[in-house]
């Protein structure tokens, strides 16, 4: 996607973070956008980057497929094409997987890896019939490498990753394309709003400040974040790294992909405590 002006790009999780620095960094380069969050009063802030016809805000849950059938084709009906599908929307879990809950895991999914498949299967018939077309699915750095805790947010973040990498080899003969983007440490509330049963230092009673860890190590501003997905849109980029966090961790993983937590993990562990000493 060359450029961004004039093209119809939705958004999901559009209400904050990322999502809302992605629809103010498009707006701004000329795009028209169908923002979208679950969070309704969240949406409302957005209102002054656009009127009706620039900017379509609409209540969404990316876990109900119908109701993000119904929304691709309202944002067809309003803007009369559309462009790219920006699969952002997320939720976090923290929970020892011997612990976990199989609803608290089928919640996460639902959102994090439904919420992505929802989102490419309803918008992807309009984006093979434009000249240019893309799709970006938001993964992690936790798609790229797993640590304590997070085994649900681990699984669904690599199952995105595996999807998107099959979808674009199936796209490789169209005008769409596919870009996966892997974020390190971004200050957004996906922490504050998640739900954490155990910590990721594996201490009890440091489940309450889980929020309060991820907010304090996490180094890249969601403004950041747009501006670099943005750029990976324009240059067609297959895999995005956000951070150099991300970017560290993703050589790691590659030079001891057998071994790798047993670096990592002390680490974590050992920063954490420095953390928590702070808050």
């Amino acid at each position: 996607m060359k450029n961004f002006n004039n093209k119809v790009i939705a958004v999901t999780g559009a209400g904050s973070g990322i999502g809302r620095a992605l629809v103010i960094g498009l707006r701004a380069a000329g795009a028209r956008v169908a923002a979208s969050d679950i969070v309704e009063g969240n949406l409302q802030a957005l209102r002054e980057y656009g009127g009706e016809s620039e900017l379509l805000l609409s209540k969404l849950d990316v876990s109900d497929n119908a109701a993000v059938k119904a929304w691709a084709k309202a944002v067809k009906s309003h803007f009369g094409v559309v462009d790219g599908i920006i699969n952002n929307a997320g939720v976090a879990l923290s929970c020892h997987a011997a612990e976990q809950p199989r609803e608290q895991m089928e919640w996460l999914f639902g959102v994090n890896y439904w919420g992505v498949i929802n989102g490419v299967e309803a918008f992807l018939p309009e984006l093979l019939d434009r000249p240019e077309a893309c799709v970006v699915n938001i993964s992690s750095l936790f798609g790229l490498l797993s640590v304590p805790s997070q085994s649900s947010y681990n699984a669904a973040k690599f199952a995105v990753r595996g999807y998107s990498e099959s979808l674009r080899q199936d796209m490789r003969d169209t005008a769409v394309k596919v870009v996966t983007v892997h974020p390190g440490g971004i200050k957004t509330n996906i922490a504050n709003n998640g739900r954490h049963l155990n910590s990721i230092t594996g201490n009890a009673a440091d489940v309450a400040k889980t929020a309060e860890i991820f907010n304090s190590i996490a180094a890249t501003t969601p403004e950041k974040a747009a501006a670099v997905i943005m750029r990976g849109m324009r240059k067609s980029k297959v895999r995005v790294l956000i951070g150099s966090d991300a970017r560290l961790l993703d050589i790691i993983q590659r030079l001891f992909p057998a071994s790798y937590d047993r670096l990592l993990v002390p680490l974590m562990n050992v920063g954490t405590r420095l953390v928590l000493k702070r808050i």
